[in-house]
């Protein structure tokens, strides 16, 4: 069995049209860390796929990708929230580099390679998260949310431990970029992991701001 030095961890939702560059540039991760400090070791890559009950055509727009892609592993109809507490159980990589939406690969290189020069973490609010095996195993093997739910888990870990991961501030990005990490954000501190979702359109955003105000008034009645 070839040795994986990164495994590339990709929750997915009604991805249909994202996923296909969200794939490319998890390809293009080994690529990109090239000529940074620790790039020497990282040859073997793997992508895993991580689909929760998608409703669109995500499913049908993997299965094509797997013929273009030969490290891309996929995992399916999986659990709302479950989808890194699935891959922790199968993610080979020294490394495991989390993301759920189009990223600048300098920010996944920073990351990576941060983690290969001693840090235990690296995180980009709501953009990347980077990580060792072992700490991976031990905050995602209950976890129930997304991409800014594992942030938050990993801070909280390394926290107790005395330690803390290195840190590089989001992108500004759009307003609604913005508004929609907030939301991540405050759905990951009270547990609301159908929140912890990429970016949505903005009809899709105030959706999602009601669904939150409900079931936020819901848990507090």
């Amino acid at each position: 069995m070839i040795h994986v030095d990164v495994s590339v961890l990709l929750p997915l939702h009604d991805a249909e049209a994202t996923v296909a560059a969200l794939v490319r540039e998890a390809a293009a991760i080994a690529d990109a860390v090239g000529g940074r400090p620790g790039s020497e070791r990282v040859r073997g890559v793997e992508i895993l796929a991580l689909d929760e009950r998608s409703g669109d055509n995500t499913a049908s727009m993997l299965s094509v990708l797997h013929g273009q892609h030969p490290s891309l592993r996929t995992l399916q109809d999986l659990e709302p929230g479950s989808a890194l507490r699935a891959a922790a159980k199968v993610a080979r990589g020294d490394v495991w580099l989390v993301f759920d939406h189009a990223i600048d690969l300098d920010l996944a290189a920073w990351a990576v390679t941060s983690v290969y020069a001693g840090q235990p973490a690296a995180i980009v609010p709501g953009v990347v998260l980077a990580l060792g095996r072992a700490l991976g195993t031990t905050c995602f093997k209950r976890l129930d949310g997304g991409l800014v739910t594992a942030q938050r888990s990993v801070a909280r870990q390394l926290r107790r431990e005395g330690r803390a991961p290195a840190f590089s501030p989001a992108p500004r990005g759009s307003f609604l970029d913005r508004l929609w990490l907030g939301v991540r954000q405050s759905s990951a501190s009270v547990g609301i992991a159908c929140l912890d979702r990429p970016s949505p359109a903005p009809g899709e955003l105030v959706d999602g701001l009601r669904r939150r105000a409900l079931t936020l008034r819901r848990r507090l009645s």
